[in-house]
């Protein structure tokens, strides 16, 4: 429960693994406690904590029965009158993608979202009250899959959200009736509009408010594409957005699997540009909001609305958490995945819609030149290992990484994982020790270009003096690196040795 130094981005390292870290040096430097009331409770929580906490004060709870607190302070209010404690979690033992690729590469051992899970569920004070556990959010299927509901005594383990559900299962535990081993959604239930999930009464870490849910674009990797797509009413986001000001902050992350689709309903999933528009145009000038940054975005909708994304550039660039080379820019996660068009057209037929998979490549470079023109500057996602993936296709993507190195991104190399509920989730995941030499080619070329294009600005905003900035930059890196690289060449091969090498811009023997 960190803002990560109000950076969103930096929450991926939470995926990585300690090594010989001290734990307690990783939760000041990397990730230290949100803001606190006096009374101790948290100032900022998971937007899904939020949700929670909200549809139990609207079915019966007050206030002073639920409390949404740190960690580390649970001791303050867990006592012999504690019914259940709630817990979510995007990844409680290691296996989303971050985790699953980087703990092994950096750091070594479990990833630090493991650990810290770890430790919390073994709180003294939950060992010495036993309360009700129940655990859910997006990486709760986890403990079922692994097979450590029992062995860190979860009472239950939630899966979905509609608040029907989740009243119950606190209810239940709260009277002392007993709640499924795994609760799940009932389809018995009426259909259910999303749209109509209470807005949340306290505020979200960096300033999280949900403007749709669900993507329906069926990417097989991954569960928010299978989902239909749930616009949020824009009376509800801007209710949320003023609630959010008024608990102290200024900085408003629009939570969305694609911003540009905001208020879109044509089944070819093109953009409604006078939705999107009026969207951001309502939140930038709410009173109090300084900055605005968009969770995620896709690329075919920049390529066929290019006047769209000048327009919301306008916007947006008043309102940028970052910048580059000195200047202001605006950025969103997005998904290149792959530059094989034969996987595309296999796994995400619908992520270039309304063009064809065969244009992929094309999509995508010319998509990065009309983000860049506008002061975008995307961080991108790919995938390493997915079924049947060949060598010919992870040479297209090489490929596309060639005619991408020009522009201003981000690119972050990922293992596939058989996420639950998605299409691919009985499939293979890809293990750091059996990667080809040309995989580990692609991944070494991303990291290149990150280090080659982020180094200055990144060690200027952090690194004032110049005389050290010099020691840094042109001493300290490259020896760490090196240092680095022989270590992991000596016990992970050689692929893993000129990655190091790579990362730190040093001559390679």
């Amino acid at each position: 429960m960190s803002d990560f130094f109000k950076n969103p981005f930096m929450a991926f390292s939470a995926g990585f693994g300690l090594g010989p870290i001290p734990l307690g040096f990783a939760r000041k430097t990397l990730y230290p406690p949100v803001e606190r009331y006096p009374n101790e409770r948290v100032k900022f929580a998971p937007y899904g904590l939020r949700k929670v906490e909200t549809i139990l004060l609207e079915n019966g709870f007050n206030e002073s029965e639920v409390a949404v607190v740190h960690p580390e302070n649970l001791e303050k209010f867990i006592g012999s009158n504690t019914k259940v404690v709630g817990i979510s979690s995007m990844d409680p033992t290691g296996m989303g993608y971050v985790s699953k690729t980087y703990s092994s590469i950096i750091g070594g051992g479990e990833p630090m979202n493991a650990v810290e899970f770890h430790k919390l569920v073994l709180n003294p004070a939950i060992q010495k009250f036993k309360p009700k556990i129940i655990v859910g959010g997006f990486g709760a299927w986890q403990l079922e899959r692994k097979q450590m509901t029992d062995k860190y005594g979860i009472d239950s383990v939630l899966i979905g959200g509609r608040p029907e559900t989740i009243n119950k299962a606190f209810s239940n535990a709260v009277i002392g009736d007993k709640n499924p081993r795994v609760i799940i959604d009932d389809d018995s239930l009426p259909d259910w509009d999303y749209s109509t999930m209470p807005t949340c009464k306290h505020a979200a870490i960096h300033g999280a408010v949900e403007i749709s849910k669900g993507c329906g674009r069926n990417c097989q990797f991954c569960t928010p594409t299978v989902q239909h797509k749930v616009d949020i009413p824009l009376e509800k986001i801007i209710q949320e957005v003023d609630m959010t000001v008024q608990e102290g902050s200024d900085q408003i992350t629009l939570v969305t699997e694609d911003l540009f689709l905001y208020g879109a309903k044509d089944a070819r999933f093109i953009p409604n540009i006078k939705a999107v528009t009026k969207l951001v145009k309502s939140v930038a000038t709410r009173p109090g909001v300084k900055g605005i940054q968009a969770s995620h975005i896709s690329l075919a909708p920049a390529v066929y609305a290019p006047q769209m994304i000048k327009d919301l550039a306008e916007i947006l660039i008043e309102h940028s958490w970052y910048s580059f080379g000195g200047k202001d820019i605006i950025t969103a996660e997005t998904g290149i995945e792959t530059g094989s068009s034969r996987l595309m057209k296999k796994y995400m037929a619908g992520k270039m819609l309304p063009f064809k998979p065969e244009q992929w490549q094309e999509i995508v470079t010319n998509a990065f030149g009309i983000l860049n023109d506008n002061n975008w500057c995307p961080l991108a996602t790919l995938i390493v290992g997915l079924p049947d993936e060949k060598e010919e296709d992870v040479l297209q993507t090489l490929e596309l990484m060639d005619k991408l190195k020009g522009y201003k991104a981000f690119y972050v190399p990922l293992f596939f994982v058989p996420l639950e509920n998605c299409v691919l989730m009985n499939n293979k995941g890809a293990e750091l020790d059996s990667l080809s030499k040309v995989r580990w080619e692609f991944f070494i070329r991303c990291w290149e270009y990150n280090i080659r294009l982020w180094k200055p600005t990144f060690l200027e905003n952090r690194i004032k003096n110049p005389i050290l900035y010099k020691a840094v930059n042109n001493v300290l890196i490259p020896y760490f690196s090196a240092i680095m690289g022989f270590y992991y060449g000596f016990t992970r091969g050689k692929q893993l040795k000129e990655a190091f090498w790579s990362l730190g811009i040093t001559q390679r023997s």
